[in-house]
């Protein structure tokens, strides 16, 4: 993903779709996980580990939890975490799993980081930028994707585009009637970040990362 190796991603399945894994080295040299995924061979761990432990699992939401179980037993000493406001709902779906505030989190992680949860949610669906020297890697979780038809099984692909969904990159409506309350403060939000900090790289949570041309793409799906 990156020139130094310093972001690393991972598509995974979950059942009837596909989802995407993201490692990023902290400056301790240790991993930041996020969206863990679920049932990896010991293979990759094994590859992970050799290039540093793991200290840090984000869930960007309330429901990308299902890699955290097998994580945490991988690595004993890494820390879960995600937002605050899906704390409540992983607390029933994740119970065995000690989740703690991304507050926490942001102390520990140094200024090439930043763990947001944009205005205008009502579930928080958090976006993670990592600086590293080629650039900015933006990881957006379910709000912005770009699948390919192999990532998402024929039924709910039917009946995502039955709710104005689809292939490609795109602003994701589906997920937007849980996670959004308003909109265009939630656009808005996100568009300026963007600016703020350009992606060179946009990881969504679902598909193909944006890999050329990302912040000028970005821009537009967000307007």
């Amino acid at each position: 993903m990156t020139d130094d190796s310093s972001v690393l991603t991972l598509k995974y399945s979950f059942g009837f779709g596909t989802a995407n894994s993201l490692a990023a080295r902290l400056d301790d040299g240790s991993w930041l996980v996020v969206s863990p995924a679920v049932n990896l061979p010991d293979s990759c761990f094994t590859t992970l580990l050799k290039q540093g432990p793991v200290s840090a699992l984000v869930v960007p939401n309330a429901f990308h939890h299902l890699g955290q179980r097998q994580w945490r037993a991988k690595f004993s000493n890494a820390v879960s975490y995600a937002p605050e406001n899906a704390l409540n709902r992983l607390a029933k779906k994740a119970a065995s799993i000690a989740f703690e505030p991304l507050a926490n989190l942001r102390p520990k992680i140094g200024g090439r980081f930043e763990l947001v949860v944009p205005l205008g949610m009502k579930a928080a669906d958090a976006l993670v930028k990592i600086g590293t020297p080629t650039g900015n890697v933006w990881f957006v979780g379910d709000l912005i994707s770009n699948t390919v038809p192999d990532d998402v099984s024929f039924l709910p692909r039917l009946l995502f585009g039955l709710l104005g969904g689809g292939l490609g990159y795109r602003f994701n409506p589906v997920p937007a009637m849980i996670y959004l309350k308003d909109k265009p403060t939630w656009q808005a939000d996100v568009r300026a970040r963007l600016q703020a900090a350009p992606p060179t790289v946009i990881v969504p949570a679902h598909g193909l990362p944006i890999t050329a041309d990302a912040a000028e793409l970005t821009q537009k799906i967000l307007t």
